[in-house]
């Protein structure tokens, strides 16, 4: 399985070398900041089948800002999360994690869906970079699609009727989430 932040960084690689099919948002991507508790976030946290250890740390909690690291690898790129809630409301707990290198200048950043932490766990999805485009070509989803030999590089529009239907499964890899368990202190 892959585990989260190997994912994320294939993304990210992915989308530096233009060889893949890749789906950008832009920072304002959800309906609202999700409000973050530290306590439920900071930490080290590891996918489970996998000895990769993360750093998660809150930075502002009104926003839902987070810094994602690998305390001891040499390469070590923090990522930047900004959580954004999916569906209005408190029952249903998905976000959408909108990731980009801390400090990156590069236009867009890469988009998770994510369920809130919960006792120490947590599951996020990656999207289906396909799906999304054919979606924009059909009409179904607001953005941009640049065709490119290796895959469609397609930019969603940050609107309420894109948040609502990307919530269908069509649009998510639900077969493979990514499981995230907290470390204990």
């Amino acid at each position: 399985m892959k585990t989260f932040f190997r994912g994320l960084a294939a993304a990210f690689l992915a989308s530096l070398l233009t060889a893949c099919p890749e789906t950008t948002v832009d920072d304002d991507f959800g309906l609202k900041p999700a409000v973050l508790n530290a306590k439920d976030w900071d930490g080290a946290w590891e996918a489970v089948n996998d000895d990769d250890e993360m750093k998660f740390t809150v930075v502002d909690t009104a926003a839902g800002v987070m810094v994602v690291s690998e305390p001891g690898k040499k390469d070590d790129k923090p990522i930047e999360f900004k959580l954004r809630r999916a569906v209005a409301g408190e029952k249903v707990k998905l976000l959408f994690a909108v990731a980009r290198e801390r400090g990156g200048k590069r236009a867009g950043a890469s988009l998770f869906l994510m369920r809130e932490a919960e006792e120490g766990v947590l599951y996020s999805w990656m999207i289906d970079h396909d799906a999304v485009a054919a979606a924009i070509k059909a009409g179904q989803l607001k953005g941009v699609v640049k065709p490119d030999k290796d895959g469609a590089h397609s930019h969603l529009e940050s609107t309420t009727a894109n948040y609502a239907k990307l919530l269908e499964p069509q649009f998510w890899n639900w077969s493979e989430p990514t499981c995230l368990k907290r470390l204990k202190k």
